[in-house]
């Protein structure tokens, strides 16, 4: 009798897993599309999530890299005081973007491609959303080709 209860117990732990398993797995995918929907291009962002998990470690820091260096350079050479301004609000914001898919790229060998997706869509996409916004609000200030371009790439 012990054996029985100990087995009915047992089946219904691990059928309690693999319920709680998939929920965890439709709220990432809910977070994908949910931040996602707030990117410059939705449909890049999702796809970037959704590839390669090596991908993490190496294309997404290498963009973020690069837009962060193009536009701390951009910050610090502009002779336009609306694009600096603007530049002063965002330059931070993708250095702390490229830092926090730098780790997100070092959380992959740890803890996997779930919670390294994880991170991108929780702390970094946010800051580089916030800049894509308020790049939106201010049409009248040319903001390059370029970064317009590598935000979306991130």
């Amino acid at each position: 009798m012990a054996n029985f209860r100990l087995c009915l117990f047992t089946l219904s732990l691990i059928t309690l897993t693999f319920i709680l398993q998939q929920f965890h797995v439709m709220s990432d995918e809910a977070m994908i599309i949910n931040v996602c929907s707030k990117a410059p291009n939705p449909s890049l962002c999702q796809t970037c999530l959704h590839s390669d998990p090596k991908r993490l470690g190496n294309d997404i820091t290498r963009d973020a890299d690069k837009l962060y260096t193009d536009t701390d350079n951009l910050y610090t050479n502009t002779k336009d005081p609306a694009l600096h301004n603007l530049l002063d609000n965002c330059w931070w914001r993708f250095l702390g973007a490229r830092d926090n898919i730098d780790s997100a790229g070092r959380m992959l060998s740890d803890k996997g491609s779930d919670a390294a997706k994880l991170a991108i869509t929780r702390d970094a996409m946010p800051m580089i959303t916030y800049c894509s916004d308020l790049f939106k609000k201010s049409p009248t200030v040319a903001v390059p080709k370029n970064i317009i371009d590598e935000m979306e790439c991130c």
